[in-house]
């Protein structure tokens, strides 16, 4: 039986991430990370069944993480009482927003990969991860405040799905586009503001306020 060799994984794993991020998941060629890993196709497949979970051993915990921390925040936004949510609704995310983008730079190859030069399933399941997350924080908001967007008609969960989705979609394409850091945050900054002026809307009616 073919034993694991020490080394052999980070070495493979790094060849094979600069395989998909210049092919592409689909012209990628498990014979060729073999060969820059100065390994062989049998290692690889001794330890990832497929083409698909190699890919997927390189962006599942950059997906993973990701989500946690957009979790996390939300999570502690969601243990604030109702009237508190209300108040800190635009103020309270920002740290834990802004985790979020330095996370996205720190592991910026992988959310290349997982963006770029992947399986689409892949990257649908992660956005589809993220808008249930945020959707989970909107209606329990609604819960705790007793704020009237669903109720008034403002807001059906399809909206706020198709909305979230919209947003992180844009916010990634700072990815797609190689955007440098200091223009990322400008960027995703004017963004979240075009989104909040909206949200009051739904949450407070046309010129509604968050008092």
């Amino acid at each position: 039986m073919a034993k694991r060799v020490a080394g052999v994984t980070e070495k493979l794993m790094e060849a094979a991430k600069q395989e998909f991020l210049k092919n592409g998941y689909e012209r990628a060629s498990l014979q060729t990370i073999a060969e820059k890993a100065g390994s062989s196709k049998g290692a690889i497949y001794i330890r990832y069944p497929d083409k698909e979970s190699l890919y997927r051993s390189l962006v599942q915990p950059a997906m993973d993480d990701f989500c946690g921390l957009i979790q996390s925040t939300l999570e502690q936004f969601n243990q604030l009482p109702g009237v508190e949510q209300t108040s800190q609704m635009y103020s309270f995310s920002d740290h834990g927003f802004w985790a979020s983008v330095d996370y996205i730079y720190d592991h910026f190859d992988e959310f290349k990969l997982l963006l770029t030069s992947g399986e689409n399933s892949t990257y649908q399941e992660f956005l589809h991860r993220i808008v249930e997350l945020d959707n989970q924080c909107t209606m329990r908001y609604i819960q705790a405040s007793g704020n009237d967007a669903i109720s008034s008609g403002r807001l059906t969960p399809e909206l706020g799905h198709l909305l979230s989705s919209a947003f992180y979609t844009g916010m990634f394409e700072v990815v797609i586009h190689d955007m440098p850091k200091d223009q990322a945050v400008e960027h995703i900054q004017r963004m979240r503001r075009f989104y909040t002026a909206g949200w009051k809307t739904i949450f407070f009616g046309d010129g509604g306020e968050n008092h």
